[in-house]
């Protein structure tokens, strides 16, 4: 079995490869979901876990599946739990 030695949180990804890839910031995605920017800026930075309700809002917005949002987030925080259980 493959393993990746790092995977990307759902928000890392949404922070680089969303939003700077596309000239977006996260004030805009705030006003656009209709929710704090605080919360944008939580998740981008791995303090704060993706929803399944969020996945759904960035569908809306971004047209990427919200099965992909919530398949990311939980693959990293299994990575996460694997590791501190080491």
């Amino acid at each position: 079995m493959i393993e990746l030695k790092h995977r990307t949180s759902a928000g890392e990804f949404l922070k680089t490869m969303i939003l700077a890839e596309r000239g977006l910031t996260q004030k805009w995605l705030a006003e656009k979901i209709g929710c704090a920017e605080r919360k944008i800026s939580e998740i981008c930075n791995n303090k704060r876990g993706l929803s399944p309700q969020f996945a759904l809002e960035l569908e809306r917005v971004f047209g990427i599946s919200a099965e992909f949002w919530v398949t990311m987030q939980a693959k990293w925080e299994l990575q996460v739990a694997r590791e501190k259980a080491a």
